[in-house]
């Protein structure tokens, strides 16, 4: 074998970057042994150096809760106002991304996901479900069609599940990320000169999970807002101190104001993980404030549609039949807030809070057994109900969607859904506008039109537990209704996958259970790893002069007695020509370095000339 050297110009040589999309399946076992594993994480409210379990010198972490908080803190917390600080963004007006309580984390070594998980690609198949991405970082199960679900985020104008509520159980510790406060004391001189002082200052910490010695048994955002820690410590906070506001669960993040509520876990969930409710006690007067909207003040002719969960107490005895228990009203109290800044413990003081009277878009309550919705222009009020507390469903909770709705040129009718079916609907006789300055109350009309039980009026607080509440700007038909109810919080979105980073979670506190959880562990898992890949590419010119004799030594004869070679006369003839086999790439010390290996032989010409291409991929 002969060869031949020439050496490659600049412009001979390229490398071209493409991705390749590596097509991946597993099924448990083998899923394990190529290090793809899942967790069920959880938020605690324990101290950091306990998490559950005292066996280890700082905590076994059994709930993997450090997992939660970096999950929490990386890619969940605060996502569409925080959204550029946030990983593996997408249009976070197609992304819906609620932490619950706990989730369950499907991680995927980065060697097999690759540069990032290629969109539209992955799929698990579970004990009881099978699931898919869309392509905007949603897990949703397999055949779900999304628009049978409210999916359009502002339309959503108020939502209140509420999301974070659980870190609020246990209002006997601190929660997390703890306080530290600074304590202002009395002016002290300077040794070395008395004749001026200064002011001395500490700081009081109070850790997560700590307990509160001054913890309050309800609670409320004025008290939250305006101090920290004891009940005693009387110090002044700036009214926009970090973490002293509570905010709605929607896109809008209307700020909202609690009185004197508590949460706890509801019945709806799955096994091990409930969604979160809001408890109202009548006797505390316990109501929620979100200050008028134009997001959600409906004017005549525009549909609207009020989704939540309720389950009314009885244990202050049998309502009045002619009490009504407020769950939601946009009517009552016209509200005008002052912004004085209280000391330590005192409520903060509020400017013009009066009765409203006149029209209004909607409030909805409670007479006796039955459920009402009510509108009015001020003139006219329409008035539905429909009973949904009956016997053998009073204990448990239900789901309520009220709505108005209406083609253009038809007439608006109003309507009640009770856990999916229709119970009661009128068309609306109304001509004026409904809109007004009222606020938006839960659990009452608002202190100033909602009275006591052992007060005189009909206007009550509501007493017992809300959750998942929805506001929307649109109405909807009965398969969409049907999916609001059996969903829970009205989303298709089970979890979230996070394409760069290479894990998917399972957040909907309705399938933790059943999803990458203990022996329901995965079945079959798919997805396609994109894997960046560079070709390499040599192009060897060969010009119509050169190579046209061959160097291979079986076309040589050899003259021992003169001790020369001699080519044979078959290749001088003018029909013999070459043939390539074989191109090596070497380096400038002529090291080989690849070798190409032709298909099948390829003869050289004396009147064009000839390119061959060289390519590999690293």
């Amino acid at each position: 074998m002969a060869y031949v050297y020439k050496k490659f110009t600049a412009q001979d040589k390229a490398i071209i970057p493409f991705t390749a999309h590596k097509q991946y399946s597993f099924n448990s076992s083998s899923a394990a042994s190529n290090r793809i594993t899942f967790f069920t994480s959880s938020y605690t409210s324990e101290s950091i150096s306990l998490y559950t379990s005292a066996s280890a010198p700082y905590g076994a972490d059994i709930k993997n809760v450090v997992k939660y908080n970096q999950l929490d803190h990386l890619f969940y917390r605060d996502y569409i106002i925080k959204y550029n600080s946030k990983k593996d963004k997408n249009n976070f007006l197609k992304e819906r991304r609620d932490l619950y309580e706990k989730a369950n984390i499907l991680s995927i070594p980065s060697g097999l996901c690759g540069e990032e998980l290629y969109k539209k690609s992955f799929y698990i198949s579970a004990s009881a479900y099978e699931l898919i991405d869309d392509t905007y970082g949603n897990l949703i199960i397999s055949g779900t069609n999304v628009n049978d679900y409210p999916n359009n985020i502002q339309q959503n104008v108020f939502r209140l599940d509420p999301i974070k509520a659980f870190k609020d159980y246990d209002l006997s510790v601190y929660r997390d990320p703890g306080y530290a406060i600074v304590v202002t004391g009395q002016s002290i001189p300077f040794p070395s000169n008395p004749q001026i002082t200064h002011t001395a200052t500490s700081k009081q910490f109070y850790r997560q999970g700590t307990n509160n010695p001054d913890a309050p048994s309800t609670y409320s955002t004025s008290r939250n807002k305006y101090y920290f820690g004891s009940a005693s410590v009387a110090t002044n906070f700036p009214l926009n101190y970090d973490n002293t506001k509570d905010f709605e669960d929607s896109y809008f993040r209307h700020e909202l104001e609690y009185t004197d509520v508590n949460f706890s876990k509801s019945t709806l969930g799955s096994t091990n993980h409930k969604f979160s409710q809001i408890d109202f006690n009548s006797t505390n007067k316990s109501t929620i404030l979100c200050d008028t909207k134009e997001q959600f003040n409906f004017n005549l002719n525009q549909n609207f549609s009020i989704s939540f969960y309720v389950k009314p107490s009885f244990a202050l005895g049998t309502p009045n039949a002619t009490d009504k228990r407020y769950i939601i009203a946009k009517h009552g109290t016209q509200t005008n807030y002052s912004e004085n800044v209280p000391v330590g413990n005192a409520q903060p003081s509020s400017g013009s809070k009066k009765p409203f009277i006149g029209s209004f878009p909607f409030e909805i309550y409670m007479v006796s057994q039955s459920l009402y919705f009510a509108r009015s222009d001020g003139k006219t009020t329409d008035t539905i109900n429909g009973e949904i507390t009956a016997s053998g469903t009073a204990a448990r909770t239900s789901h309520i969607l009220c709505q108005v709705s209406g083609s253009v040129g038809e007439s608006q009718k109003m309507q009640i859904y009770f856990d999916g079916t229709k119970i009661a609907e009128s068309t609306s006789t109304l001509t004026k506008q409904t809109k007004n300055p009222a606020g938006l109350w839960i659990g009452s009309r608002g202190p100033e039109a909602t009275f006591e039980n052992s007060e005189s009026g009909n206007e009550k607080y509501f007493h017992g537990s809300i959750s998942n509440l929805n506001i929307w700007s649109t109405h909807y038909n009965q398969t969409q209704i049907n999916n609001i109810s059996e969903s829970i919080n009205a989303s298709p979105y089970i979890g979230n996958i996070f394409y760069k980073h290479g894990f998917a979670t399972i957040t909907h506190p309705k399938y933790t259970t059943d999803i990458l959880s203990g022996s329901n562990s995965i079945n079959t898992l798919q997805f396609q790893g994109s894997h960046l890949i560079y070709e390499h590419e040599f192009q060897c010119h060969v010009l119509e002069h050169e190579f046209n004799n061959t160097q291979n030594k079986t076309t040589l004869k050899r003259n021992e007695a003169l001790n020369t070679d001699k080519i044979e006369s078959f290749a001088t003839s003018s029909f013999f020509k070459p043939y390539v086999t074989t191109i090596g790439l070497y380096n400038d010390g002529y090291e080989l370095l690849a070798i190409a290996k032709l298909a099948q032989p390829t003869r050289m010409s004396d009147e064009t000339d000839t390119t061959f291409v060289v390519r590999w991929d690293t």
